[in-house]
């Protein structure tokens, strides 16, 4: 469609039922995870106490320069792009397609975010979608704050079924990044230890990787799960009652524009969270911007543009 927004009625993301209030029964052909829950909870444990207690001890020792910050920065906004416009609005839901150098980008810096491999995460959001609040739904709201924001991590779900990944398996790139996934997260924490050890050594290095590193995986990871959590515990439901998601205004300005939840769960293959022009979305100016330069097309939306 040459990057020009079309509209329609919103298609779900997987021909199963839908009923947001319904779960599944456990099922044998389950997608398995790429480390088990005691690594999860090892290396989640890592980064916490590596960000609570390393970052600031770190700095109040050696302190954090110019490029540490700046590094935090672009690093927070790179791979949270890539967890928002590459693994959510592109592979989960199909809201537009685009170049294939430009999903492999993607994919790369959405495999620094340390959110699981493209396949892994986007199989366990189109079970959330199909499941909203019940059992199926990996991170369901309905169990509490914690559960919903980072527990979910830690328990095996007996409701994980390789049918959700079925579509994501047949994309060569998903399964490229899923196969590489590991030296994918190692080189997003070396890129940061190298940048820094170039400007100012052993110390510039340690301390990049420490705050662009470290502290930035924490933050992008946390600020992520406030979509599953607040976003279905707190806020407004301007568009539909189907199922707990809310639109939580505050949550975008984090998320780049994740935080206009219940748009979202209402119309799931919008390419826009927050489909007013003046709403705080930065993942669909910047497919918007793909489009216009011809990197991105098909853009999906489901309500009248007002972008």
């Amino acid at each position: 469609m040459n990057g020009a927004p079309s509209q329609g009625a919103p298609l779900r993301i997987h021909p199963e039922k839908t009923d947001c209030m319904t779960a599944t029964s456990p099922t044998s052909g389950q997608i398995s995870r790429i480390y088990p829950n005691y690594m999860t909870a090892l290396l989640f444990g890592l980064v916490c106490v590596g960000a609570i207690i390393g970052v600031p001890l770190y700095g109040w020792r050696y302190g954090y320069t110019w490029l540490d910050w700046m590094m935090f920065g672009l690093m927070y906004v790179v791979t949270g792009l890539g967890i928002t416009v590459g693994y959510h609005r592109l592979l989960a839901h199909r809201s537009f397609e685009c170049k294939g150098w430009v999903k492999a980008g993607l994919l790369v810096v959405g495999g620094w975010a340390l959110e699981n491999s493209a396949l892994k995460w986007g199989a366990d959001h189109i079970r959330h979608h199909a499941h909203c609040d019940g059992d199926a739904d990996p991170y369901n709201a309905r169990r509490g704050f914690w559960h919903s924001h980072c527990g979910w991590l830690f328990v095996r779900n007996s409701y994980a079924d390789e049918k959700y990944a079925s579509r994501l398996r047949q994309d060569p790139l998903v399964m490229w990044q899923h196969r590489y996934y590991l030296p994918i997260v190692l080189s997003g924490l070396a890129l940061t230890f190298l940048i820094g050890y170039a400007h100012n050594g052993w110390i510039g290095g340690v301390g990049c990787f420490m705050l662009a590193g470290v502290g930035r995986t924490f933050a992008v990871l946390n600020s992520t799960f406030c979509i599953n959590s607040i976003c279905h515990l707190w806020g407004c439901q301007p568009h539909g009652h189907a199922d707990s998601s809310r639109d939580s205004w505050w949550v975008s300005l984090v998320t780049f524009g994740e935080g206009y939840h219940n748009y979202h769960h209402t119309y799931q293959s919008d390419y826009r969270n927050g489909p007013r022009w003046y709403n705080f979305d930065p993942s669909k100016w910047l497919i918007f911007t793909l489009a216009k330069l011809g990197l991105a097309s098909s853009l999906r939306t489901a309500t009248p543009t007002r972008f």
